[in-house]
């Protein structure tokens, strides 16, 4: 067995796509989002998911599921994590796994997924998760996941101004989603550390049946990626990959895999690994010790110091 490596000082912009800083930074200019963040924290819908997850999922401790919850901290571990989002089981067949929340993200994965996947697949929709966490995506994660619904209330609430507003926004914040799946990829790939172990994870949700999995091939898969790329040659082509992809959150798994074997063959992916040290090795060491643990702006996402009262960049009151 490959001993793990861990990553001390790892931070977003070691792994980070460019669409996705690209896209976020979109994303905020646009009319209304500052609005909207507002009122995602007004309308208290933190409370309403922990309410929902702690009545009907599982909570993952050292002392409920430890074999799960120890690959989970070796996963915020390998990532630099210092505070780590709780974990959730949802009992749930289909092969899913999400983070929500923004003040206190929590990580949910289904049982379907469990079931599923192994040891190392597992690490790598971990580490995916956590990716999104370290990135600072999660509230805007949070306002795409439950996007329908806040537009309805909003809207319900401002006379169907804030409707109006969302059109906009839910376009540009779909968008920015789909690329920033991209990172958290990248972010599974190095809690995983297998190119075929990432792929084969993606291969999983795309093709959820056991009957298929030991004959399908990964070199075909990225074929087959080629092939969609080819499809914008055309204008109607385009057209139809802009019309059944622009309501996604994700982007197309045969795209995602793509894009895994893409950076791992990068020099930027092997000077992270250079850099790793055996998880081993890295000791008990306390919290204390470390370096400060990252925050960021629930508000804006702008990464803000432990013993800020206010963002700086955009003034939220933080404690």
């Amino acid at each position: 067995m490959v001993k793990k490596l861990a990553f001390p000082g790892l931070t977003p912009e070691d792994f980070q796509h460019p669409s996705d800083k690209k896209a976020l930074e979109a994303l905020k200019k646009v009319k209304g989002f500052d609005f909207f963040t507002k009122k995602v924290l007004e309308l208290g819908l933190e409370k309403i998911i922990k309410v929902q997850f702690t009545a009907d999922c599982l909570r993952v401790s050292e002392n409920q599921c430890p074999t799960l919850y120890k690959i989970y901290l070796e996963c915020n571990e390998v990532l630099d994590i210092d505070n780590p989002p709780e974990l959730y089981i949802l009992c749930d067949p289909y092969l899913n796994a999400f983070t929500t929340g923004f003040t206190h993200p929590v990580v949910v994965v289904s049982s379907g997924l469990l079931d599923a996947f192994d040891d190392d697949e597992l690490r790598f929709v971990l580490g995916h998760e956590l990716g999104h966490y370290k990135c600072g995506h999660v509230l805007y994660l949070t306002m795409a996941q439950y996007l329908s619904t806040l537009l309805t209330m909003v809207g319900e609430m401002t006379l169907g101004i804030g409707r109006l507003l969302g059109s906009g926004l839910q376009m540009a914040l779909l968008a920015w989603s789909r690329r920033a799946e991209f990172s958290a990829d990248r972010a599974g790939l190095l809690a995983a550390q297998s190119e075929n172990v990432a792929m084969r994870a993606l291969m999983k949700l795309a093709a959820p049946t056991r009957k298929i999995w030991n004959e399908v091939r990964i070199e075909e898969i990225l074929r087959q990626a080629e092939e969609f790329e080819e499809l914008s040659e055309d204008k109607l082509s385009k057209i139809y990959k802009f019309y059944f992809g622009i309501q996604r959150t994700h982007p197309w798994l045969v795209i995602r895999t793509r894009e895994i074997k893409l950076w791992a063959e990068t020099d930027e992916y092997e000077e992270i690994l250079e850099g790793g040290v055996p998880i081993e090795e890295l000791g008990k060491r306390k919290i204390s010790k470390r370096k400060k643990i990252r925050r960021f702006c629930p508000k804006c996402g702008a990464e803000v110091s432990p013993d800020d009262n206010f963002c700086s960049e955009c003034g939220y009151r933080l404690h």
